[in-house]
């Protein structure tokens, strides 16, 4: 009669070594998540807005709803801004930021921006990243990354900016510092949706 103490050490002592040498689990689990490692990418780049003021002919924002409140609390402006990778506006455009800011401070100047990064050039074309955070009026501030796609699958990380010392009134230029942790999507499908 065995006791269950023997029992008891059996299971922790021989049972482990038996499922660890005859790959017991790959048997009774055949198909065992073969997870994508996480990557970790930096990239420098910039931002371009040509905001929507007078003289302004080649803007990239429009201003959607406008408040009358002190400071504009709730004006929103919608806005398709240029991302390159050098300090001109024209040369090595990679993509855009497509989205909106609105005037969320009622004391201060303090916009909600939100925007999806859509690289339409270069070695991540085809890929988004979703972006979100608060612009106040100072030479610098951070924004969240909480998604992405292609490239960019299950994105997080941040996005550091500095306003540059390059800007204009017609040409409001960011350095962008970003921090992206991603898991890219497997090459193909082995389950292609049908309908």
């Amino acid at each position: 009669m065995t006791t269950p103490s023997r029992t008891l050490i059996f299971l922790f002592v021989f049972l482990p070594a038996i499922l660890a040498k005859g790959n017991i689990l790959e048997d009774i689990l055949p198909n065992p998540c073969k997870c994508c490692q996480e990557n970790e990418t930096r990239l420098h780049m910039y931002l371009h807005q040509f905001p929507h003021l007078p003289g302004v002919t080649n803007r990239n924002e429009y201003t959607m709803v406008s408040s009358p409140e002190p400071i504009g609390f709730g004006t929103m402006i919608v806005h398709d801004w240029v991302l390159t990778t050098g300090l001109s506006a024209t040369e090595n455009v990679v993509g855009r930021l497509q989205g909106f800011h609105l005037q969320a401070g009622q004391a201060t100047t303090s916009w909600y921006t939100a925007h999806t990064i859509v690289f339409r050039d270069g070695s991540f074309a085809g890929s988004t990243l979703e972006v979100s955070g608060i612009t106040e009026v100072k030479p610098n501030g951070e924004w969240s990354i909480t998604g992405g796609t292609a490239a960019f699958a299950s994105a997080h990380g941040t996005i550091k900016f500095i306003n540059s010392q390059s800007s204009t009134a017609t040409d409001a230029i960011k350095e962008l510092d970003i921090h992206v942790f991603h898991t890219p999507e497997p090459a193909v499908n082995k389950y292609p949706l049908t309908f």
